[in-house]
């Protein structure tokens, strides 16, 4: 079961200074995270969701290198999908 939480492509992508995330949690969702890792697996940052329903989150290439990068949604402990996006310069 899913539970009707959803990840959308982020946009732009690529991108140069930043980007958004938009996602779907549904209310009955206790914990939401959105988990960032570098093109080797390496986890980079934790981004926990508060908000329920449709919402986005908004990231800044200014730490990250160029390269690709991936996202996942993780909803009460399970992972639903994970998509790629790549920073460009």
């Amino acid at each position: 079961e899913d539970k009707g939480a959803i990840l959308y492509q982020n946009a732009p992508n690529p991108f140069g200074d930043i980007t958004t995330i938009n996602f779907f949690v549904p209310e009955r969702i206790a914990q939401a995270t959105v988990v960032f890792t570098d093109e080797y697996g390496r986890l980079l940052k934790e981004t926990e969701i508060t908000q329920r329903g449709k919402g986005n989150i908004e990231v800044s290439a200014k730490d990250l290198a160029t390269g690709i990068y991936t996202y996942s949604l993780v909803v009460d402990g399970k992972m639903i999908a994970t998509k790629k996006m790549m920073h460009t310069k």
